[in-house]
């Protein structure tokens, strides 16, 4: 007789908890499944990823400028800085740092610091020499460049006084000073030098610095030797800039233009400065007339008109005025578009001192009195409002 099977009695409890730690375990695996793979491969950390790329990048750097006129060296500033003994080649030789020992302090700070070589340096075994033909010392450029000064213009309408032999010398002085960090512009030592684009950089910012005469004092010079003497015209202008453009952040043109002894910019300035605008210079920085002429801007390229006289024998209030600009170039970088700005202008005025031709002294106004210049602040009253003739409220009047 078969046996009778048992019956198998089915606790449902156990059933229960044996489901609930099926899906505890199943959790547990998928959950530890999902943080393995949860790297920066996967979909999700690849779009938070893909959106912190895409967050726009900024950047902001800047340089400032200061900028001083004419170098305009008579026989009475080189007299005054005689040190009445022989150089190194047998010369005169000359000390011209206690001119400028206020200007030092006053510019050290700045990263681009320029002035206007007015008077040649032709090399004193050609004789030094006044007005109307002049010669300077090798010593005002080694003094001025030991004052802090490192951006020259060099064509200016004395750039042939000596001649050919004159101008020969002081470009290749001039070009011995790259070494320093000096750059110079208007007088090459060949036509492959003068188009080579120098492009140099501060603080990330690339700038170029380009010069043109317009005035010539009657001299002419030849196709072949036109390096030595740059002089303006509107197409080479052009051509010089567009090798440098896009190469360099900032373009700075230095022009030897007007009419002497007015603070009124003539027309031509004004065209000129225009053109320049147009083609993308950023500062331009004028000298010639021997006084001060106004700071304005064209759109968004700054314009000094003239800086007026830096360090002179010249007689006359007007003549020993000068002025003193400075500025901030800034270069902001934002989804890879480079955007150049001007601000923080301002232009003060500067004092040639002597006493008699002796003991010549360039000296702010604010550190004059009137043992130095009788009614100075009268004086300073009087040209302080051609700086800003605008009354533009981004140029500021005053150090």
């Amino acid at each position: 007789m078969p046996k009778k099977k048992k019956k198998v009695k089915v606790r449902y409890g156990n059933v229960v908890l044996f489901l609930i730690l099926v899906f505890l375990v199943g959790f547990a695996v998928n959950y530890g499944r999902k943080k393995f793979f949860s790297n920066d491969n996967s979909p999700k950390t690849e779009k938070k990823a893909k959106k912190k790329d895409t967050k726009p990048k900024e950047e902001n750097y800047k340089i400032s400028l200061v900028a001083v006129g004419d170098a305009l060296i008579h026989n009475g500033v080189y007299m005054d800085a005689d040190l009445h003994k022989k150089g190194a080649d047998g010369y005169e030789a000359y000390d011209f740092k206690k001119m400028f020992t206020y200007i030092k302090e006053m510019i050290k700070d700045y990263d681009l610091k320029f002035y206007n070589q007015e008077t040649v340096i032709g090399g004193k075994n050609l004789g030094l020499s006044n007005y109307p033909c002049f010669n300077s010392p090798d010593e005002i450029g080694l003094d001025l460049i030991d004052t802090g000064f490192n951006m020259v213009n060099l064509t200016t309408n004395h750039t042939k006084d000596k001649g050919i032999s004159g101008v020969k010398y002081s470009s290749e002085f001039w070009k011995k000073q790259r070494e320093k960090g000096v750059y110079a512009v208007g007088s090459y030592v060949s036509e492959e030098d003068r188009l080579e684009p120098r492009i140099e950089e501060k603080n990330h910012i690339k700038y170029a610095l380009l010069g043109y005469s317009t005035v010539t004092n009657g001299f002419t010079i030849s196709d072949q030797d036109s390096h030595y003497w740059v002089l303006w015209d509107k197409e080479k202008a052009k051509q010089d800039i567009e090798r440098v453009k896009g190469k360099a952040d900032v373009i700075i043109v230095s022009m030897h233009w007007g009419v002497e002894y007015t603070h009124v910019p003539t027309q031509e300035e004004r065209d000129i400065a225009s053109y320049l605008a147009s083609l993308g210079v950023n500062v331009i920085i004028g000298h010639h007339p021997h006084v001060i002429q106004p700071i304005e801007f064209i759109d968004n390229t700054l314009v000094i008109y003239s800086l007026g006289n830096f360090i002179s024998a010249q007689d006359g209030t007007m003549k020993r005025v000068g002025m003193i600009a400075a500025l901030d170039i800034n270069k902001n970088v934002k989804d890879g578009k480079t955007t150049i700005t001007i601000d923080n202008v301002k232009g003060d005025l500067l004092w040639t001192y002597h006493q008699n031709y002796h003991n010549f002294q360039v000296i702010p106004f604010s550190k004059l009195d009137n043992s130095k210049l009788s009614g100075y602040e009268s004086i300073y009253n009087q040209y302080k409002p051609i700086i800003n003739k605008t009354n533009d409220s981004r140029i500021q009047t005053g150090f």
